[in-house]
């Protein structure tokens, strides 16, 4: 049984990680307080002790603002805490997953898909600092895999961290009844997070590289928010319950979508965001006739 070794323990992506595959590998999952990634010494020390074959790096600082709002500690943990894990995988002779962000893509104004040959251009302090992290565990270890992941979603479950993501704050606002404001500018791709969990065997054994990771979309956010009203069976309600919001974005539109094409030539296929959002409400039974 292979071991793996994943950080961010607690976190959106790794807590279902870890419930997914526990039965299939032998998972070391640790979380801020089994490790400070910004300590060199205690990090690559850590990483040899385990000696896993593969390690998936998903401790972040991912929330946009408090990066905007403290560009050291994000620094910190997402550039200086990679280049640590990275450090150790180098030494341990570990196959080092890293799970970025399209969010590199944040400042490009292009409309997309973007490749992964692409310039990007990020323009937040998160997307800096991943991109950042990206250049330098390619001069680190010999075969990183680097994950540009868009926007992961999910609804709540027992003893796994919820994050903010769209679909579940469109179900808080129909339980309270309340209206949500969503960008008709912005066009992205967001993705179930089981559609990524499920891709991972094959993701371990990807050759070295960087792979845009997750569904493709040429809805705005407003489209989005329709469908997923429509798929819980409340299209009945959407001029009640969503507000297009035109202003936002209105001067440059905010373009975050990506072309998969060469996850796909790998043989690994995701959804895309309609048929995503589809399945999600479909696993999870959220019909809501109300």
């Amino acid at each position: 049984m292979d071991t793996i070794l994943i950080t961010g323990a607690e976190g959106f992506f790794a807590s279902r990680f870890v419930q997914y595959y526990r039965d299939k590998y032998n998972i070391i999952a640790l979380n801020h307080k089994d490790l400070d990634i910004c300590d060199q010494e205690k990090t690559i020390e850590k990483i040899i002790d385990i000696k896993p074959k593969y390690l998936i790096h998903s401790a972040a600082i991912s929330d946009t603002g408090k990066c905007e709002s403290n560009p050291e500690l994000s620094y910190d943990v997402n550039v200086k805490g990679t280049i640590n894990i990275a450090k150790g995988c180098a030494k341990a002779k570990t196959k080092l997953i890293y799970l970025s962000s399209d969010q590199i893509y944040n400042g490009n104004v292009e409309a997309g898909p973007y490749e992964e040959d692409c310039v990007a251009v990020p323009n937040t302090v998160y997307g800096r600092h991943k991109l950042e992290a990206e250049n330098a565990i390619c001069g680190i270890v010999d075969d990183p895999v680097i994950l540009r992941l868009t926007w992961l979603f999910s609804l709540p479950e027992r003893n796994v961290k919820i994050n903010s993501n769209i679909i579940w704050n469109l179900v808080k606002a129909v339980l309270k009844n309340e209206q949500i404001t969503l960008p008709a500018n912005e066009y992205r791709g967001i993705t179930y997070v089981y559609d990524l969990i499920s891709n991972f065997d094959k993701i371990l054994n990807l050759p070295k590289g960087v792979y845009n990771t997750g569904s493709e979309s040429n809805l705005n956010t407003y489209e989005v928010g329709k469908i997923i009203l429509e798929n819980m069976g409340l299209g009945h309600r959407v001029e009640e319950l969503l507000i297009k919001d035109t202003e936002r974005y209105k001067e440059n539109n905010r373009y975050l979508r990506i072309c998969n094409n060469k996850l796909i030539e790998q043989n690994i296929y995701f959804t895309n965001t309609e048929e995503a959002v589809s399945r999600c409400i479909s696993d999870f039974l959220l019909y809501m006739k109300v």
